[in-house]
């Protein structure tokens, strides 16, 4: 467990100075089977791949390609963000590998279209040489090969002179982010940018609804555009730092108030929703102070003691069973 640990910590130590892995790093990965082979959680969130993904070193982000061969994530460390995968291949997964395009800016907040054949994500890598100056969504597409290609920046039906972040896409097309624009009630709110004939059109906040004068931020739009998960302080303080809420989309296309996800979150920030593919499982980012109740999991008194770098309060990734959304339709 010990060599384990090490093994992990400094390998996303120096995550900022190479492209791969080394290759020892492999004997810590032993996983196979659906979602990195880990026993799949109900209706109380449960760490996910504890001491593989979730170390305590900042993990968010989490996004499977529809195929499930593929799981990425974010690690934020030393003020940069760098976009990770794993790769299922004979049903083992390998271990986490920088995406060959990230690692030297920061990119964060990955999705895979649901055809497989594109990632977006948001970065603040510089546009035509210039340097960075704010975050833009981006995206890129895999080759012939199933490698992607050089990121792509959205022009500005997507893209304005603010922060654009956290970019999530229906079956459809239509992209979903959140920003503090020209066009946000208050501080930063989500838009849609509706893709129609091939072309994303000019973007539309949501309408209140859904924004508050307070910050919305990190949404997730369901695959068929029924729901939408974000986190917000600005409908009520529900339990801590910031909660998961739903809205859920009426017939004529307006927005419910937004609903409280209740325990699913914590006294601390909760925030980054994704939802499977599949529609099955709903994952978030947490600073949760650590549950013992996972007692069937990874020894965390032991890297507490060990490396005093507590699987908890710095961000990591849990997973729940998404009727607990259902639920409250």
């Amino acid at each position: 467990m010990k060599s384990n640990v090490v093994l992990i910590l400094s390998l996303f130590i120096i995550i900022g100075c190479t492209k791969r892995i080394p290759e020892q790093t492999q004997k810590f990965s032993n996983l196979r089977g659906d979602y990195l082979g880990q026993q799949q959680p109900g209706d109380i969130p449960q760490l996910f791949a504890p001491g593989i993904v979730s170390t305590g070193l900042n993990e968010r982000d989490a996004a499977f390609s529809p195929d499930q061969t593929e799981f990425y994530f974010s690690i934020w460390q030393n003020g940069k963000g760098t976009l990770l995968f794993m790769k299922r291949e004979d049903e083992k997964w390998t271990s986490p590998e920088v995406i060959p395009f990230s690692g030297v800016y920061n990119d964060i907040e990955p999705f895979i279209t649901y055809d497989g054949s594109k990632i977006f994500f948001a970065s603040n890598r510089p546009v035509e040489g210039k340097d960075p100056i704010d975050y833009n969504i981006w995206y890129s597409e895999r080759n012939s090969e199933g490698q992607w290609i050089d990121p792509i920046i959205l022009d500005s039906a997507v893209n304005s002179q603010a922060n654009e972040f956290y970019p999530t896409l229906t079956e459809n097309g239509d992209l979903y982010f959140t920003a503090a624009n020209d066009k946000s009630i208050g501080g930063e709110d989500i838009f849609v940018s509706r893709y129609v004939d091939g072309v994303y059109q000019p973007y539309e906040n949501l309408g209140d609804s859904v924004n508050s004068v307070k910050e919305e931020f990190n949404s997730f739009i369901a695959k068929d555009g029924s729901y939408l998960l974000y986190t917000t302080t600005g409908f009520g303080d529900g339990l801590g730092g910031g909660d998961l809420w739903v809205c859920f989309k009426k017939e004529d296309n307006s927005w419910t108030r937004p609903k409280n996800l209740g325990e699913i979150n914590s006294n601390k920030l909760d925030y980054c929703p994704s939802i499977t593919p599949d529609g099955k499982f709903l994952f978030f980012t947490s600073n949760r102070v650590l549950d013992r109740n996972y007692e069937d999991q990874v020894s965390y008194e032991q890297i507490v003691r060990e490396f005093n770098n507590p699987m908890n309060g710095s961000g990591d990734i849990y997973w729940v069973n998404t009727e607990v959304i259902q639920k409250l339709k």
